[in-house]
């Protein structure tokens, strides 16, 4: 009886600091209003108050980054369905639990930047900019409510930062040209606009604007050629956090399981997982729902938990396939392979057009360095669930094993049946211009093909399929600058594994050595990642 004094006291230590988090939480944000729906289509006005009530059940049980995100996601919402007030409280609520979070600031800025209030937008991007220096559209959009504000000096020193800091993206330069032009500095116009040009050649609305920046510098030969090349493409500036505010989340339908499954679909985890415990509650006996539960859980960092709940679901149907498919997940999570390979194993071998374990299985296979084995699971997902994934993940397992003539003659085969397929285009190109067997035809073919990809859009994967075939008609000069392309790509996206991997090439051609693979050796075709838990997700301080 001694020992339970102690023991009740920290019990009660912990839900006492637990409440205590979540009242410091609770104080940091604003009350989220409750806005008239009256004048919504009843079907948006029926989406809002369903993601209310999922948000209002959800946050009670989190804290810190994940209550910032719940925060952050009901304002999206209100956003989309026009109540603005509503959803510059839920972004304020989101930076003040995740303060160095720079996206809620940064969402905190568009936001009052739609409300027209510039002086607030600016306040917000500054403080944005200071968490993240890498994300250009802050920058963009600050540089943009400055000269509202009139404040073109400072405009300028943020663009100018940006040349600095993201040399690799024409979006800067492009719009130092236009303040210029406006300014009528026309000589620097020419040179940033130029510049802008030379980075993406694609943007042609730019050759109007330097059209006009020769003419004030006297040059009407040179204005006349670059009128002549004026298109509608303006310069990328690539903002996939303002893209996924305003696109709409379909509403999740049907059981609790079939919701989870939707759900989870959408990364909404911790949501995912209240609809499963809905689902156990009705039937705690529900295998495919033990089954998705734990492998949630193992992805949520709660092992234990997930293997109790896969284990209950192998207790009660031994040879259930999903069952079976998430203990070898569970197994891979925590980072034990071998006994994850035997579940895979079972799997495949219950069901053998199984796509999860195949996909699992051939993976795991290939970071075994079991090439051959792991090119087998590729080809039968490939006749399972055909996709350019599959393709290209069967084709670099054929390769590893020293069987690149076989998977340029596979590829060669598909093309006869998709010959329009640009995925399965560029996958030829990679096998034609790095296998040996490879005849001159096909190799002249790749640069062919890759040239006309690269045309239609020049992006980091079809520069660097371009890049090859170029190195493989000894054009190493040529295959730089096309790699180069690709590795500005994955530095102003800051990514820099992607972008090492792109030196590792460039290193080959500098060097005037042809890579032997389609892709450099780190790629995840060749080293695929294990399963890896997010990481645990601490309290806000």
């Amino acid at each position: 009886m001694l020992r339970l004094a102690p023991i009740l006291h920290c019990a009660l230590g912990l839900l006492l600091a637990a409440a205590v988090a979540n009242v410091a939480a609770e104080a940091l944000v604003k009350p989220l209003p409750q806005p008239d729906t009256s004048k919504l289509s009843a079907d948006d006005a029926k989406r809002l108050s369903e993601a209310r009530a999922e948000f209002e059940k959800v946050r009670v049980d989190l804290v810190g980054d994940d209550l910032a995100t719940a925060y952050a996601q009901v304002g999206a919402e209100y956003l989309r369905a026009g109540f603005d007030e509503v959803a510059a409280v839920a972004f304020y609520d989101a930076s003040q639990l995740a303060p160095k979070d720079g996206r809620w600031m940064y969402m905190r800025g568009v936001v009052a930047r739609g409300q027209k209030r510039n002086a607030d937008a600016r306040a917000a991007f500054e403080a944005a900019l200071a968490l993240d220096k890498n994300y250009l559209p802050i920058r963009y959009r600050l540089a943009d409510t400055l000269l509202d504000l009139g404040d073109i000096d400072g405009a300028r020193k943020v663009l100018q930062a940006a040349q600095k800091d993201l040399p690799g993206r024409a979006a800067p330069w492009a719009m130092l040209g236009r303040l210029d032009l406006k300014q009528k500095r026309y000589a620097q116009a020419v040179t940033n606009l130029e510049q802008a040009l030379k980075l993406e050649p694609q943007a042609n609305a730019l050759y109007r604007d330097l059209a006009d920046a020769y003419t004030g510098v006297g040059n009407a030969e040179s204005a006349a050629a670059a009128r002549a090349k004026a298109g509608d493409a303006q310069p990328s500036i690539d903002d996939p956090l303002v893209a996924g505010l305003y696109a709409r989340t379909p509403p999740v339908t049907g059981t609790p399981l079939e919701q989870a499954r939707q759900l989870l679909a959408q990364r909404s985890f911790v949501a995912a997982r209240a609809k499963l415990d809905e689902a156990l509650q009705a039937d705690p006996d529900d295998i495919e729902a033990l089954a998705l539960a734990a492998r949630l859980d193992a992805l949520m960092s709660k092992p234990a938990q997930a293997q109790e709940e896969v284990a209950r679901a192998l207790r009660l149907k031994p040879d259930s396939v999903a069952a079976n498919l998430s203990q070898g997940m569970v197994y891979e999570f925590a980072g034990n392979e071998a006994k994850a390979h035997v579940y895979y194993q079972r799997v495949v071998e219950a069901d053998p057009r199984q796509p999860d374990a195949r996909l699992l299985l051939g993976n795991l296979l290939m970071r075994r360095g079991e090439y051959a084995r792991a090119a087998e699971q590729y080809r039968q997902l490939v006749l399972i669930n055909p996709s350019a994934e599959a393709d290209a993940r069967h084709a670099a397992a054929l390769v590893a094993s020293g069987r690149c003539a076989d998977a340029l003659k596979l590829v060669n085969g598909a093309l006869g049946k998709r010959p329009q397929d640009g995925d399965l285009l560029q996958l030829f190109v990679r096998l034609a211009s790095t296998c040996p067997a490879a005849s001159e035809q096909e190799r002249s073919m790749a640069l062919d093909y890759a040239q006309v990809l690269y045309k239609e859009l020049p992006d980091a994967a079809d520069s660097t399929a371009l890049a090859l075939a170029l190195a493989a008609q000894g054009k190493f000069e040529d295959a730089q600058k096309s790699q180069a392309e690709a590795i500005f790509d994955a530095v102003r996206h800051n990514d820099p594994a992607r972008a090492e991997m792109y030196r590792e090439t460039m290193r080959q051609f500098t060097a005037g050595q042809m890579p032997d693979r389609p892709w450099p050796s780190q790629h995840p075709y060749f080293k695929p990642q294990a399963l890896t838990p997010l990481p645990v997700l601490q309290p806000a301080r």
